[in-house]
């Protein structure tokens, strides 16, 4: 069961606004479906923006000149968002996705 089907199954419904998870209705959140939906944050994240056909992952292996040098864990990302992170830092930098 993925963490949306939970939601569902609950009688709760997920979206994404801005950078925040909004779960409704807020006035039936119990604790334990808060503690659920806190530690499965990234996971809901993923499976929201799973929905505009562009594959988003919370890890990404960053390398330079071939060489990798560090995971990158956050929030999930595209390709894209996380090349340009990393670019931030290191301008040479190339990655893949964290297996």
């Amino acid at each position: 069961m993925t963490a949306i089907d939970y939601l569902t199954a609950h009688g709760f419904s997920a979206r994404v606004s801005g950078k925040r998870l909004v779960v409704s209705p807020a006035s039936r959140l119990t604790e334990d479906v808060r503690k659920y939906i806190n530690s499965h944050r990234l996971e809901l994240l993923a499976e929201l923006a799973a929905n505009d056909g562009q594959e988003r992952r919370s890890n990404w292996r960053i390398f330079l000149e071939g060489k990798p040098i560090c995971v990158m864990i956050g929030e999930p990302m595209t390709r894209a968002e996380a090349l340009e992170a990393a670019r931030w830092r290191w301008p040479n930098a190339d990655l893949v996705p964290e297996q």
